[in-house]
Formats: structure tokens, sequence, C-alpha cells
């Protein structure tokens, strides 16, 4: 069963009595009033009720809602359907940790969409309940494979749906929680719009003065709305991307101090090797964790991905990029893990994938989504600058990667680094990196 239940709250250490709310009515004062914020903070947690005016007053009135980002909650969610899941890390300003398929051997734990008809619910059951009996068997298969346990449980997860239940822990400030519950309230499925009315239960009665605008908007409405997927196309497809002028011309410009747009006409006029000397010197003595400098996210990449439920559960992870998925669309086939492609596995997954699509004719349209498999496919539009796609091939590249996501970064790698060589040049996994070097490459 859905449950939020609030762990903790931003607390005044030297006034832990005053809950959430005494701090950002302190804060909201430090621009405008001399004393020191120790005794800002102070007097707010005196007088609760008047610092509760303060943050209405001057979160909601005046519309300096970046006040309220001062008070932040951490909140138990279980009893999440992975679909639902997707509604809820949809929104950037959060941090979330999940338990894993991938490490944790599952029960039969799932939920029934509110939208199974009362005459098709014991049919929806009963076909994830075979399909957790697949489960059972391609773990006792990929086992007897030779394959270690952690890739049995990585693979054999691929013929659960989306309706099999999660739990994380989450964090988020006030601001940002505001705009999820009034975001999820707008969402096309039952479940996303209960998830948003317990988030709310769950902090409201800690912080009131810090929840008002909770009606959702058009905008939400809209914001909430997947389109399809359309036709297929390759897993990855680079619809616009920079070239190397985009990162080059900034850097000739810190080298030289010739500001842009004079900046632009040097680089025209430079030569292949001086080019490959700018990058390498500004890339000088960077390690596997280090972030490549800020003007690399004057270079952006889009693509357009075809990718599994399971592998868009770790890209959606990588929330500072641009992520428009589409709906899974049975016309886009399965991913099928490596080694289950013949022989009774390869049938495991023929079984999944025909009652999955069983499933989805009891649903309305809106929540098809819960009898997806996680080896179900989308299209998604996927934008990166090019210092965010470093961070996401330092890990989505590297050799502990899952094998999917693995392969779809070294798509976007390999496409972005035909369009801008210099600029991606040590992008790439942690363990590429470490056995190549830190180097410029020639």
């Amino acid at each position: 069963m859905l449950e939020v239940r609030l762990a903790g709250v931003t607390r005044d250490v030297d006034h832990p009595s005053g809950g959430p709310e005494t701090i950002p009515a302190a804060y909201a004062r430090i621009s405008r009033d001399p004393r020191p914020a120790c005794e800002l903070r102070a007097e707010s947690a005196a007088e609760l009720e008047k610092a509760r005016r303060s943050n209405r007053r001057i979160v909601f009135e005046y519309g300096h809602s970046s006040i309220a980002e001062h008070a932040v909650f951490n909140l138990d969610v279980t009893g999440l359907s992975r679909l639902g899941a997707e509604y809820l890390q949809s929104f950037r300003l959060a941090s979330f940790t999940e338990k894993s398929q991938r490490y944790i051997r599952l029960g039969q734990d799932f939920i029934v969409p509110a939208e199974v008809s009362v005459g098709s619910r014991k049919r929806f059951e009963d076909s994830v309940g075979r399909l957790f009996e697949l489960y059972g068997e391609a773990l006792g298969l990929a086992a007897e494979s030779g394959l270690g346990e952690e890739r049995c449980r990585e693979d054999a997860r691929y013929v659960l749906p989306l309706c099999t239940t999660c739990q994380m822990g989450m964090t988020a400030n006030a601001r940002e929680l505001e705009h999820m519950t009034r975001r999820l309230r707008a969402a096309p499925v039952e479940e996303a719009r209960r998830l948003g009315e317990e988030l709310l239960k769950a902090v409201a009665p800690a912080a009131p003065s810090l929840f008002r605008h909770l009606r959702p908007t058009a905008m939400d409405i809209a914001a909430m709305t997947v389109p399809a997927s359309g036709e297929g196309s390759p897993p990855v497809l680079l619809v616009a991307g920079d070239d190397d002028s985009a990162v080059g011309t900034y850097l000739l410009a810190l080298e030289t101090g010739c500001p842009p747009p004079a900046s632009e006409k040097a680089w025209n006029g430079l030569d292949q090797a001086e080019k490959r000397r700018l990058f390498a010197s500004a890339l000088e003595g960077i390690g596997p964790h280090d972030q490549v400098p800020r003007p690399w996210e004057l270079a952006s990449f889009s693509f357009l991905v075809t990718l599994s439920a399971s592998a868009f559960a770790q890209l959606k992870r990588h929330r500072m990029a641009t992520i428009l998925p589409g709906r899974y669309e049975p016309g886009l086939g399965l991913s099928i893990p490596p080694g289950f492609e013949s022989g009774r596995l390869r049938g495991i997954m023929d079984e999944a994938g025909e009652l999955s699509e069983r499933m989805a004719e009891l649903l309305e349209p809106a929540a098809k989504g819960y009898a997806m498999l996680n080896a179900a496919r989308r299209r998604v539009m996927v934008r990166m600058n090019a210092r965010e796609l470093y961070h996401f091939t330092r890990l989505r590249c590297d050799i502990h990667a899952q094998w999917e996501i693995r392969a779809l970064a070294g798509g976007m790698l390999e496409a972005a680094r035909g369009r801008a060589p210099l600029t991606m040049a040590m992008a790439g996994g942690k363990s590429d990196f470490q056995a190549a070097g830190s180097q410029f490459p020639v």
C-alpha cells in the first residue's frame, strides 16, 4: 500500500523546537535587517506564528519563493509502483535513493492499478503472478548458465512489469515539494494523483506556512502528458549538436583576452594542431572524478534514443539533462538481455511479452504502462550539454555499468564525439579513463 512518511525536517540546532518554518522566516530578513543571522533565528524561533505570517507574506504575497528552499524534508516512500516512481522521479530538484531490482531478489509485491475494472482484476493479478513465476525461473536458469548472482538479478528483472512495487528515500525542499504535489495531482493515473495527496499530508502539518499554491494549472496538466513514441528508430540518433567551436572560441578568449565575437574569427584561423593544444591545455591534470570546466556547458547535443524501462530508470537519474520520454510502445519490441536470446530463457521473454500485451488490453490508454515489462521500450528525447555528457559517460560507460545503459551511453558518446571530437576527447567511463591515463589523446 502506498505510504509517504516524514522522516526528517530542517531544524534550527540552537532552537530545535521551532520546526522547519523558523529558519526560512529568519533568512528572509537577512537582506533588510542589519542584525546577525543568529539573532534573527532566535527571534523567529521565539515567535512561531509571527514566523509563519512572515513566510506567507514573503513567499506567496511578495513572490520570493526561494525562501521556501531553506526548509528541507526527508521522506520514506513505500508501496509505490515502478511506473509511479517514474512520475515522482521526473522532478529535477529532489534527491531519490531507490531500492534496486538489480541487487535485490523480489517477492510478489505489486499494485493493481485503480484503472483495472473489478471484473478484470483477477485476470490482471493472475498475469502478474505468472510474470513473477517467470522471473523466478529466469533467475534459476541464468544462474545455471554461469552468470554471477548480481547479473542474474539484473537480467531476470527484465520480465517484471512496471506495476511491481518499490520503495525509496527522498529529500526535497518545500518549494519543490509544493511544485511536485501540484503537478502530481494533474497526472493521468490515479496512483500518481494519490501520491501528490500523500506527499502533502506528510509535509504540510510540519510547515503549513510554506504550502499554498496546490491547485493544478493548465501548465501542470500539459507537463504530465506523455506523447506517443512513434515509429522505431536506431538506438541512438544525434538530432543536433554543436561542433568544437562552441567551447573552443571561449577557451581562446580565456587564453588571449580577446572576447567573443572577435575570438570566433581567431578560432577559424587556427589550424587543427593549435586547436588541439588549446583543449589539451584546458584539460591538463583532469582526473576520472573531476568535472570538466564550465565552458563545456556551451556545447549541447540532442539525441533521440530508444531504450527499455530498465535503462530509462538509470537515465532519468541524470536530471540536469532535458529528458522528454514518449510512451512505452509494444511496436518498439523488447530489450533482450544477452544470454536470453535463445533456448528456454528466450521462451520466458516471449511468454512475458505476450502476457504484457494481454494485460495492457485490460487498461485504459493512460494506464497501460503498468502492464509494460522492464524490457519494454520507449523513445526519449535527451538533450545534454557537453559537461553533463562527460558526467553521464564517466558513470554509464564504466565497466561496472549495467550492460544496456552502457551501450546507450557509448552510442551517445560516439555520436557526440563525431560532431565535436576535441570537446569530447576525454569523455568516457572511469575505467576507460584510468586505463588510458590522463593524457589528452593524439
